[in-house]
């Protein structure tokens, strides 16, 4: 499996922010932290604080250097190829155990609806069938809809990790 471009931004969208993906994107060689601040217009600041969350992800890599005359480091940041295609399918599994999980509960379970929230049987039953928050009743939900929508999104992440 090779991650594209488009399904790795969009599982770095749903994880992390616009400015997370911005950054890997700005690594197509490796650039200085302070010379990916200027190229973005943001602090340099932001940008290791960025950089840094993309590290612990290990999407990205550093190699730091000392300047002798200052005894300042700077570090030289490079995205790490070698480990998108992991991240990527790290995700997806872990988003296709979810979806199976809350699949099985939509099965199994009978669930109720109120304006505002959907809860489980025992949760209605802890309330008398009345929610606390919008004081309507609870009315038992058809989850039909739920269970299509969830099947469909599991195939599609099954699809994605092929």
């Amino acid at each position: 499996m090779t991650a594209d471009n488009s399904l790795l931004a969009d599982i770095l969208s749903e994880m992390m922010t616009k400015d997370h993906l911005t950054v890997i994107e700005t690594l197509s060689k490796p650039k200085h932290d302070e010379d990916i601040a200027a190229e973005l217009n943001l602090k340099a600041t932001v940008v290791r604080t960025l950089l840094n969350d993309l590290h612990m992800k290990n999407l990205v890599e550093y190699e730091r250097s000392k300047n002798k005359k200052t005894g300042w480091y700077t570090y030289l940041w490079k995205k790490r190829e070698d480990r998108i295609d992991e991240f990527v399918k790290g995700h997806l599994s872990t988003k296709l155990a979810d979806l199976n999980k809350q699949l099985d509960l939509e099965k199994d379970g009978v669930t109720f609806n109120c304006s505002c929230r959907r809860v489980n049987m025992e949760s209605a039953m802890e309330t008398n069938f009345v929610c606390p928050e919008c004081s309507q009743m609870y009315v038992e939900s058809d989850s039909k809809k739920i269970v299509k929508r969830l099947e469909i999104e599991i195939k599609k992440v099954e699809k994605l990790r092929k």
